[in-house]
């Protein structure tokens, strides 16, 4: 049985070209979908040196951490386990302006496995591959700054 210490600290980072943001896309057992880069914040770790450790570890790209936009409590099912995230959503910056030119980044974890990250619209995100975590959108729209995302029995959502 899972207890409060299952809590996952995540950190988002939503780096902005004009309208677009950079988004990786994944492709899971039941669902593929697009959500900003990031991971866990370490014990003892603040969200603005994770994301800059996140970035370069993933993208080996420089950024620096900006506000705050909000948090999403988001609780979903992945792969038929459960899960529990509490993600602080921070903008960022490249320090490398060339970033902002490519079309496509590669996102590299530990283990080694590697997917896409693209520069996207907002409006370009739909139900067959949505903009995880759930109401994300909200958040960086500006209409919410807490969203709490809970996922029903029969959604498998997030990373």
């Amino acid at each position: 049985m899972k207890n409060w210490r299952d809590v996952r600290p995540q950190v988002l980072g939503v780096a902005r070209r004009g309208e677009e943001l950079l988004v990786e896309y994944y492709e899971g057992p039941d669902e593929q979908f697009h959500r900003p880069l990031g991971g866990g914040i370490e014990f003892n770790e603040s969200s603005a040196e994770a994301v800059v450790r996140e970035f370069d570890e993933e993208l080996g790209n420089a950024v620096e951490p900006g506000e705050v936009l909000g948090t999403i409590e988001n609780q979903f099912r992945w792969d038929g386990e459960s899960f529990h995230e509490l993600a602080v959503v921070r903008a960022v910056s490249f320090r490398d302006e060339a970033v902002y030119e490519r079309e496509q980044l590669t996102v590299t974890e530990t283990d080694g496995s590697r997917r896409p990250a693209t520069w996207e619209r907002l409006e370009s995100f739909d139900d067959e591959t949505p903009l995880l975590p759930a109401g994300i959108e909200r958040l960086l729209q500006g209409e919410e700054t807490h969203v709490v995302s809970p996922a029903t029995d029969t959604e498998s959502r997030s990373e």
